[in-house]
């Protein structure tokens, strides 16, 4: 592969990285913020266990996927530092 292949595929890979990030970001904030809410509620309102520990799970899923998007983008900038 040569070296300006090599470049476009690269580059091809930081606008996918982008647009997944961009893409997936935005609903698991909406996920995470409502999971959030529906723990305060559920609090207030001394709803049940089982809601309660439903809503807590939705909230640490939601966060450990956006860990994992931000950990994307923090490689996909270390490999176009690299370049």
């Amino acid at each position: 592969m040569s070296e300006s292949q090599t470049s476009d595929s690269l580059d091809d890979v930081h606008e996918t990285v982008s647009s997944v990030y961009h893409d997936l970001n935005n609903p698991l904030s909406i996920i995470s913020g409502n999971a959030q809410f529906l723990l305060e509620i559920s609090r207030e309102e001394e709803l049940d266990d089982q809601f309660v520990s439903s809503a807590q799970d939705i909230k640490e899923a939601a966060q450990r996927m956006a860990d994992s998007l931000h950990q994307l983008t923090r490689l996909k900038e270390q490999i176009k530092e690299n370049q």
